[in-house]
């Protein structure tokens, strides 16, 4: 009990009391009349029964008054005990989106179904395991899986030419368990892929030295009088480098070119190689970089990273002609700023996230929005966030639609009816707690989620970026990060030119092979703007 209530109770009982003693006066006051006016008529017994009902109306008055005030006590406690069941009220929702939370939390560690709104339906049109059980095991073939009657299936194509021959001859015995076999001039062709035994190929390079005519001194070539007298060469150090770059580790490596391939080398030693590959691709990586600046449309997004057990991130940068990664220990709109520049014309997909908000123009990721809402009614199963759901889906829906017609007046008005059905949606009803959360995200971000419709180019999600994020994330599990910062920067380096080699179309084994050889100093073209190489 608060001090206000306690407050209250005691004036309640003041007033009480007070309300008992004027009625006990009252009682009294009433005797003394009855007598007075039983007295014989004078005019001492006249001014007796004046003085009694004037004494009797003012104790009367006096007992109107307390009632009336412990009436305005008695409503003002209703008052607060109204505003303390209205906040009960409140906490007691809190409590209960809590505890549904927890307990579909609970079910998903431990294995089980939650009762969410999607299973609910689930249940209602699909028949439980008892069911399918009596049913017998026809009803359970039904449902069974696979390819459909018929189906041949997808082999690998058949190779354009043929490097060897071998000619097998006929089976020995027939089933019916004869062995005189004819040959007939008819063949079953097969073919079969490979690649030769891994042998070691050393060549010995000799530099002959010369003699100047002039002065008469001895020179030797620059190459042989530098480095170490075994070197490893081109091939191999790309395809351990790429082999890295797929998530094997550096002791993997030299496993693998020891016993594998029988050239000896450390993990050190598998490091130097790599580090040297990407140094020679620091020139094409800066050039990309700088062709950021100038692309129309970008996806965004970033994923931790461990440099030495501090924390970083690996910003990405991509669309269908680039892919640009970036280590910072900032997670800032500075890091963006800087990678694109405070004067960035293009549009950015990208998440909700605040520190991309220092672009001008942007297009929020539809999908993630509708993650949340998937997430929200695996804990609540409500109706409202049903037709959430599906007034999105639909709207993405219609949005694709507009965004593929051609430009002119009725494009133009089937985006209005679009904002207008965007708005709409904006101002759906839905459950407290995280549904509201996501209105008011939406109201903040309600330009940015439909500007895909007036750029053909954009997307409405960001997959693009995570897909290409993801091989980064499985190199984080594995390796746990980067022990340097020029650890951090050759990662990033490396992903940048393989991933763009590949939605450019351009064999990476053969890119990097001519980085490396010419030490970065020729090094082909790979820009953002360069036409696409079969």
């Amino acid at each position: 009990m608060n001090r206000a209530e306690e407050t209250i109770n005691a004036q309640k009982g003041r007033l009480r009391r007070q309300a008992d003693k004027l009625a006990s006066r009252i009682e009294s006051e009433q005797q003394v009349l009855e007598a007075a006016q039983q007295m014989p008529r004078s005019d001492s017994a006249r001014s007796s029964v004046a003085h009694a009902q004037q004494r009797l109306e003012t104790l009367r008055a006096e007992l109107f008054t307390v009632f009336d005030q412990l009436t305005r006590h008695l409503e003002n406690r209703n008052q607060v005990l109204e505003k303390e069941n209205a906040a009960l009220r409140q906490n007691n929702e809190k409590l209960s989106y809590r505890l549904k939370c927890s307990r579909n939390e609970l079910q998903r560690a431990l294995g089980v179904a939650g009762n969410s709104g999607d299973n609910l339906e689930k249940s209602e049109t699909e028949p439980t395991k008892d069911e399918k059980s009596a049913a017998g095991p026809a009803a359970n073939k039904q449902k069974r899986r696979g390819a459909p009657k018929g189906h041949k299936g997808n082999t690998r194509k058949v190779p354009d030419r043929v490097d060897y021959e071998k000619v097998i001859p006929p089976e020995e015995q027939c089933d019916c368990g004869c062995r005189h076999i004819i040959p007939r001039p008819e063949y079953d062709e097969k073919y079969i892929e490979d690649i030769p035994p891994v042998i070691r190929q050393i060549t010995r390079r000799i530099y002959m030295r010369g003699q100047c005519s002039s002065c008469g001194k001895v020179l030797r070539h620059s190459e042989a009088a530098n480095g170490p007298p075994v070197e490893i060469g081109p091939n191999l150090a790309v395809q351990l480098t790429l082999m890295n770059q797929a998530g094997m580790t550096f002791g993997k490596l030299s496993s693998f070119s020891t016993r594998a391939l029988g050239i000896p080398l450390t993990p050190s030693g598998v490091l130097g190689i790599v580090n040297r590959v990407c140094d020679s691709l620091t020139g094409v990586y800066n050039k990309l970089g700088d062709a950021l600046r100038h692309q129309q449309v970008l996806n965004g997004d970033e994923t931790g990273w461990k440099v030495l057990g501090q924390n970083c991130y690996i910003w990405c940068f991509c669309n269908h002609r680039i892919a640009y990664f970036h280590p910072d220990y900032r997670r800032s709109s500075e890091v963006i700023e800087e990678i694109l520049g405070k004067d960035f014309k293009g549009v950015v997909m990208c998440d909700f996230y605040a520190a991309y908000n220092c672009i001008d123009k942007t297009q929020r990721c539809l999908v993630h929005l509708l993650r949340d809402i998937k997430k929200e009614r695996e804990v609540l199963s409500s109706k409202l966030l049903k037709r959430f759901d599906e007034a999105i889906r639909s709207f993405i829906d219609e949005g694709l639609k507009v965004q593929a017609m051609p430009d002119g007046n009725p494009k133009e008005k089937a985006i209005e009816k679009l904002e207008k059905q965007l708005d709409k949606i904006i101002r759906m009803p839905v459950t407290k707690g995280r549904g509201e959360t996501l209105i008011k995200r939406m109201q903040k971000y309600r330009d940015d989620l439909i500007r895909f419709v007036t750029h053909p180019g954009l997307e409405f999600h960001n997959n693009r970026a995570e897909r290409q994020l993801r091989p980064l994330v499985i190199s984080r599990k594995i390796s746990f990060g980067s022990n340097t910062d020029s650890g951090a920067i050759r990662h990033c380096i490396l992903n940048t030119i393989i991933e763009t080699c590949k939605i450019q179309n351009l064999d990476p084994n053969n890119f990097l092979s001519r980085a490396y050889e010419s030490c970065g100093l020729n090094v082909p073209e790979l820009t953002a703007n360069s036409p696409p190489t079969t």
